[in-house]
């Protein structure tokens, strides 16, 4: 498997079990390390980087909370774009 495919992304969150809390938490730590470098704070940029932890933490509480990879090791990254809400959670 090459860096960076969905199978390694699955694989460094596999049996951690985190939880909303600690997701929750993540990503408001990283909404401070934002504004403690000086990122952009205009409504814009501010509105895709919150979409982005939230898909991004939500998929990986998901994937933490199982003990295996399954058909996932085929699978492609999953896409996400600047504006744009998605992503392969089917409830």
């Amino acid at each position: 498997m090459k860096q960076g495919s969905h199978y390694d992304m699955i694989h460094h969150h596999l049996g951690k079990h985190l939880t909303e809390s600690q997701r929750r938490r993540w990503v408001t730590l990283i909404q401070e390390a934002a504004d403690e470098v000086g990122m952009p704070d205009n409504p814009e940029f501010r509105s895709a980087l919150v979409g982005y932890l939230e898909w991004g933490s939500r998929l990986a509480v998901i994937n933490s909370n199982t003990n295996t990879i399954g058909e996932a090791i085929d699978a492609p990254m999953p896409k996400w774009g600047w504006g744009e809400t998605g992503g392969p959670y089917v409830p």
